[in-house]
């Protein structure tokens, strides 16, 4: 699996830096890459983690600007979500009945007692949980959620999803290049840390309850 995690971390790596030989390409090409990968079950295949690392870590070594990558990720962030916002509000319970959504029967119905569960709140805590993410909005929009409270969490955890993957790559970069290490390893670390931290946070009382021994 590692293998064929770094193969892809490599191709990633040969992708994006050809891209961000255009600055215009590069930017657009973010964009895509944050706006599809929100978007209602498309967004199961899109990978945007290694390449948000991998641009954190060109970012680092100064070939591609921050202000400029960041506010393309935000933005396409934004408009993934309120597309599958708008997907779910206009399809409702129809959605069920219609390719490809309903090969993923499963994977609605997991979003929709995430959604019960945690209400609003789910709009920005489902943008870090992969699978999750990918039809949490969609899910919003099928129940009604106000759109305006929608768009403010929306916009707001847009800002915060960006940053958690760009800074990242752009500290992991400088740390391992000053180790001798090549930029796919940005991902592979990368990738491997933002798990851990999901994993911690996600289950942070169940482990305190292991240290503690109760």
């Amino acid at each position: 699996m590692l293998e064929i995690f770094t193969a892809l971390a490599g191709w990633l790596q040969l992708l994006l830096e050809q891209v961000a030989a255009n600055l215009w390409l590069a930017i657009a090409f973010i964009f895509v890459i944050a706006a599809t990968e929100a978007v209602f079950i498309l967004g199961l295949f899109i990978p945007s983690t290694p390449v948000l690392l991998l641009a954190g870590g060109l970012i680092a070594e100064g070939r591609l600007p921050f202000r400029e990558v960041y506010l393309a990720a935000v933005i396409g962030a934004v408009v993934g979500d309120a597309v599958s916002y708008t997907v779910g509000y206009w399809l409702k319970d129809r959605i069920r009945t219609i390719w490809p959504f309903r090969s993923y029967l499963g994977l609605i119905d997991r979003g929709e007692a995430f959604f019960a569960r945690h209400g609003g709140k789910s709009v920005f805590i489902g943008r870090f949980i992969p699978g999750v993410k990918a039809v949490v909005p969609g899910i919003a929009g099928m129940f009604g959620m106000d759109y305006r409270r929608f768009s403010v969490i929306n916009v707001t955890s847009a800002f915060a999803w960006a940053a958690a993957h760009i800074l990242p790559g752009m500290l992991l970069s400088t740390w391992l290049r000053s180790m001798g290490l090549s930029l796919e390893g940005v991902i592979v670390v990368g990738a491997l840390v933002l798990v851990a931290l999901f994993l911690l946070v996600h289950n942070w009382r169940r482990i305190v309850l292991v240290v503690s021994g109760r």
